[in-house]
């Protein structure tokens, strides 16, 4: 539309949830933290990734998961003051994409409109 403007639109091209029943983490000692990552076909950089655990085991935390390379997620675990030995959870994410994000965050507003 001529003179239409896509920030005052809203920038959220989609959000979809996704379930993942078997991230592996690593064997983590007393207050570490490690990264790994995981194949999740459709992920671009740029994408928004929220997280939620589902029946961690006690002391696992996940600090960060963010998509490091097309089709690629890089996950931060971390421990408090007990260790964990590695194993596998389930995780529901919810993954945004904005619009023109394929352009590189660098395209996206910095400040509300």
């Amino acid at each position: 539309m001529p003179g239409g403007s896509n920030p005052c639109l809203g920038n959220e091209l989609f959000e979809q949830m996704l379930y993942l029943p078997s991230i592996a983490f690593p064997t983590l000692s007393a207050n570490a933290s490690a990264d790994n990552t995981a194949t999740v076909n459709g992920v671009l950089p740029g994408d928004l990734i929220s997280w939620n655990l589902q029946a961690p085991p006690s002391h696992l935390v996940l600090d960060n998961v963010y998509v490091s390379a097309a089709n690629t997620l890089s996950f931060r675990w971390s421990t408090d003051a007990t260790g964990v030995t590695g194993a596998n959870v389930a995780i529901l994410l919810a993954i945004a994409r904005s619009q023109y994000s394929s352009q590189g965050v660098n395209v996206l507003p910095n400040q509300l409109v």
